[in-house]
């Protein structure tokens, strides 16, 4: 009868981070399609530098880290995807510390975000903190 109790915390903990997978991905994408639909800033203006590059590169950062959550979550609840709750447990830490220094960066104003992008960056540092939690609960389960 523990066992099956095992099993089901286990398959919850993959539902969840499954959801977190998600959440973090849109964040992501959201956060990178704000990023790169910014215009350009002028370099003649005030002596201003352009900091369009830097924008484009953390764009394309966060977007193919949406990517990577994206697919990390599917086959966390597929068969022939993750099938160590441990092994899953930290890639979901790994993301988790990857998506609190992306939120931490976007809501000090290390990066170039436009207006209005406290939200997800405040939603990153949400999800990034129980990704973290997730992942050290699933790895110290012992089934799967």
């Amino acid at each position: 009868m523990q066992k099956g109790g095992l099993q089901a915390g286990s398959s919850d903990r993959r539902l969840f981070g499954f959801a977190l997978g998600v959440a973090g991905a849109l964040l992501d994408f959201y956060s990178a399609y704000q990023l790169l639909a910014q215009p350009e800033m002028d370099s003649s203006v005030m002596g201003a530098s352009s900091n369009g590059g830097t924008a484009v590169v953390w764009g394309v950062g966060i977007a193919a880290l949406g990517a990577v959550l994206a697919v990390t979550a599917i086959l966390t609840i597929l068969s022939v995807g993750i099938r160590s709750m441990q092994d899953g447990g930290t890639l979901m830490v790994v993301y988790g510390c990857v998506m609190l220094f992306v939120g931490a960066s976007m809501y000090s104003g290390i990066t170039s975000m436009v207006q209005g992008a406290t939200l997800p960056a405040l939603g990153m540092l949400a999800v990034g903190a129980l990704m973290v939690a997730n992942g050290f609960m699933m790895r110290r389960s012992r089934s799967m």
